[in-house]
């Protein structure tokens, strides 16, 4: 005897209806199983791949920082890494920097790392749900140090400034990440690389 599927009423408990309810409740079963697994996904507990594809999904895909700015030891002028050279000051930009499609590559130290990925992920899964508030800039700078100050500047942008050297990186991560979620006002990041 076929047992009577749950999503029939009872006057229909034939034979044949019930080998089809069965027939499409298997097809579905896979489908079942999918809906677990994403009921089941989140931030803290996902893999490498997973958690990308959440940072996707919420509008921040893993960071990848260029290869110039893993370095401590560079001059900053606008966007473009500078070599320091101790004899001269200041020596020409790298040849890595551009011109070469070798320099597209990337390798996959110049991610941000996985653990700090999940930090950042969840903080601005909160940002897009409530917006960026003093509480939420908080959060985020707190992610590398709790050593700094939060003011506001003569523009009324509002300038995370650290008390120690973050580095260039952290620095790059953060500005990039404050030009996508800031508009009005700004989130400027200032970083003490006398430290």
């Amino acid at each position: 005897m076929i047992e009577q599927s749950p999503y029939l009423p009872k006057q229909m408990n034939g034979a044949v209806v019930n080998g089809v309810m069965t027939g499409l409740e298997n097809e579905l079963a896979e489908a079942n199983s999918i809906i677990d697994y994403l009921y089941s996904l989140s931030i803290a507990t996902a893999q490498e791949t997973e958690l990308e594809n959440i940072g996707l999904i919420i509008g921040y895909p893993r960071p990848l920082v260029p290869e110039g700015f893993e370095q401590e030891n560079l001059f900053i002028f606008t966007n473009l890494p500078m070599q320091q050279d101790n004899t001269i000051g200041l020596s020409e930009i790298s040849s890595d920097v551009g011109g070469r499609l070798s320099s597209l590559e990337a390798s996959q130290t110049n991610y941000m790392s996985l653990s700090m990925y999940r930090k950042f992920l969840d903080k601005i899964a909160y940002i897009k749900r409530y917006g960026i508030t003093l509480y939420s800039v908080d959060m985020i700078a707190k992610l590398i140090t709790d050593n700094y100050t939060l003011t506001y500047n003569e523009n009324k942008d509002l300038v995370i400034n650290f008390g120690e050297n973050i580095g260039y990186k952290n620095v790059w991560v953060l500005t990039n990440l404050f030009y996508r979620l800031a508009t009005s006002p700004q989130v400027i990041i200032m970083n003490d690389i006398n430290s």
